[in-house]
């Protein structure tokens, strides 16, 4: 097989970028600098074509087909050429990518917007069409954000715009806003909020692609969000085009093996935007994810090597197609959660990394634990053919996660002292916990476990964990489950006095470098009531600082939990007794109570007589009336007459 011919792709080269009005800036470390980001790459590459023709979809939606349960935010390039190929049921937005924005503020190249054909597949799916407008200059974005006339003018032409191609929101792109545009640019969203109300648009929405890594110092994160509603990360370009070593665009995590190689990771990352957020805005964040990776030439096979010359982008679609071709070693690397293949071609080394859907995987999951409101994709169609990317989307956000024990949402329950555990943070359930507010220079974001506990008098609540050589479980206390809710941090061992109350332990997973020192635990935890205090009663429970019956729905009576609804003796309520005979149904007395009646006494027979029948033939065996026994016989009817009434009843 001729190697150059099965990896043949066209690349942006640095000569082609210089012919298009943009220059690569060397080879540097992956986090020394702003990268050019792959949006902005691929509009260079694209830049001078017009929108193709393009295939459309049937769209047929099968019976119980449900909508993400969170965002799912996917960009469409201009010069897609094949929308059949998007599952639009596992979408909720798209940004139509995109119309330029000059710096005085009117519109640059459209690329052939509007496009009908694209916002009638979407709306016929359900899914809103955000149109993005792009701007790649620091200059010209400071200038534009700093002017009033040219914000206004800017504001005018993206409502116009959007309403011309019949969009639903506003995404901005603009790469990247750096320290000198900060204020104008918050300046800039809340004007055009007040604008899209103005003229009509109330539930228009407005999103933000900002960076994996606010090098430029320009995202005011808090303030943008007040008027905006989503904040799209772009967590790739970690590694990009001008690294000098080969890595994951999109790496995931930190490992002992990318140290000195990058410092930065999308937990990292998003780490740091949360910890300017209060808990409920994370919603408003997306997980930006990339649907290509990138190749180099490298001066060796191993992980992470020096690169020798960036040969560019790789699709997904192009990764899956080298792979089958069978002339790449398939890799994975477990440190980062990254898929990557090698191979050599005339004795020169080629690495490629790149996304599969066992790595995201991994980023949705955590996207999810991090309570984000969702994820996105640069770019819808780099994985066509192919559905398991399209089938990990569905089967992720079709539904609400269901947490296991463990879990922020579903603590383990210390429900006697002292409590003794032993897990291991390196796939703990939980991965909510960033940066406490007892430390915020502390960085914790690696796995955790959390644990409920609930106290009825006050004392001292404490917990420990060995001090470890290869591993560093932190402990804090809590008294509700969120960062700033923090009470008290220990490395080993915390003590803090507490009131009756639900508090909650965290061993969590310190980062030191970048890499979560993950491992396994022993904790104890134990309380020391305060002198002269007292807890619940036997028969009561302690439950968030309130002492309880265990059983649901029961209630204390007479110092004994019971069921009001059922018991007769405490019926709807606390002594509320049922008659003798009646039962306690739904909390209400039920049934009549005997009816009293004096007792019936039977006639003396005389068991020498025989009893005849009417005919006045004796029966035999029956015992006659006594003679002169008609009132006796009238006494017996009236006797067995009684007997059938009571019966009856």
């Amino acid at each position: 097989m001729d190697i150059q011919d099965a990896v043949k792709r066209p690349r942006l080269t640095p000569l082609s970028l210089t012919v298009l009005g943009l220059t690569l800036a060397g080879p540097v470390r992956a986090d020394e600098q702003e990268p050019i980001s792959i949006h902005r790459e691929e509009l260079l590459r694209h830049g001078l074509e017009g929108r193709p023709s393009r295939k459309l979809p049937e769209l047929t939606f099968k019976d119980g087909e449900v909508a993400p349960k969170r965002a799912v935010y996917g960009y469409l390039p201009y010069w897609t050429n094949d929308l059949s190929t998007i599952r639009w049921s596992a979408l909720t937005h798209i940004a139509w990518f995109s119309v330029g924005i000059n710096a005085d503020g009117s519109a640059g190249v459209k690329h052939d917007w509007p496009d009908t054909e694209a916002v009638e597949v979407a709306h016929a799916a359900g899914v809103k069409v955000d149109l993005a407008f792009t701007l790649f200059d620091n200059t010209a974005i400071a200038n534009l954000c700093n002017s009033p006339t040219a914000r206004a003018k800017a504001i005018n032409t993206m409502i116009t715009q959007m309403e011309a191609g019949g969009a639903d929101g506003v995404s901005i792109d603009f790469e990247f806003v750096n320290a000198a545009a900060r204020e104008g640019f918050v300046t800039l969203m809340k004007e055009l909020r007040a604008e899209l109300v103005k003229r009509g648009h109330p539930d228009a929405e407005i999103s933000i692609a900002g960076p994996a890594v606010d090098w430029a110092g320009g995202i005011d994160l808090p303030a943008l969000l007040e008027t905006t509603d989503w904040f799209f990360v772009m967590g790739y370009d970690y590694f990009w085009s001008g690294s000098n070593k080969a890595g994951p665009v999109g790496i995931f995590r930190m490992s002992d093996a990318w140290q000195g190689i990058a410092s930065r990771t999308e937990t990292r990352s998003i780490a740091e935007f949360t910890l300017e957020l209060p808990a409920e805005r994370r919603r408003k964040m997306i997980l930006g994810v990339p649907y290509y990776g990138r190749e180099w030439k490298t001066v060796s096979g191993d992980l992470g090597a020096s690169v020798l010359a960036n040969v560019g982008a790789v699709m997904y679609h192009e990764a899956k197609a080298d792979l089958a071709k069978g002339f790449a070693e398939s890799l994975w690397d477990e440190g980062s959660k990254t898929p990557w293949y090698r191979w050599q071609d005339a004795g020169v080394w080629h690495q490629v990394y790149y996304d599969d859907a066992k790595s995201l995987a991994a980023k949705y999951e955590f996207a999810l634990a991090q309570d984000l409101g969702g994820v996105g994709m640069w770019a819808l169609n780099f994985d066509k053919p192919h559905q398991e990317l399209w089938n990990l989307l569905e089967t992720t956000f079709a539904e609400e996660p269901t947490w296991p024990v463990g879990h922020r949402d579903n603590p383990v329950v210390v429900d006697a002292f002292p409590f003794k555990d032993t897990q291991t943070t390196v796939d703990g359930p939980s991965h909510y916990f960033n940066f406490y507010s007892c430390d915020l220079e502390k960085p914790e974001y690696g796995r955790e476990w959390v644990y409920r506990v609930d106290v009825c008098q006050p004392g001292t609540l404490s917990a420990t964990v060995p001090d470890y050589e290869d591993r560093d479980p932190d402990l804090h206390v809590l008294g509700a489950p969120t960062e700033a809710a923090c009470i008290a941090r220990g490395h080993t061992a915390v003590d803090v006095a507490v009131k009756p109350g639900r508090y909650y332990v965290v061993v969590d997973s310190y980062v030191a470098k970048g890499v979560a020192q993950e491992g396994e635990y022993e904790l104890t935890v134990d309380f020391t009531p305060e002198a002269g205090s007292s807890g619940c009663a036997s028969h009561l429970t302690c439950d968030a600082g309130d002492c309880v019956c265990p059983g649901a729905g029961q209630t204390e009576c007479d110092g004994a939990c019971v069921d009001v609804q059922t018991d007769a003796a405490h019926c709807g309520a606390c002594g509320e007794a049922c008659s003798e005979g009646q039962t306690c149904v739904a909390g209400a007395c039920t049934g009549e109570p005997p009816v009293e009646e004096p007792p019936v006494e039977e006639p003396p027979v005389d068991a020498g007589l025989r009893a005849e029948d009417g005919c006045g033939c004796a029966v035999p065996g029956a015992v006659a009336p006594r003679p002169g026994g008609l009132a006796l016989a009238a006494a017996l009817v009236t006797w067995m007459a009684t007997r059938r009434r009571r019966s009856a009843r």
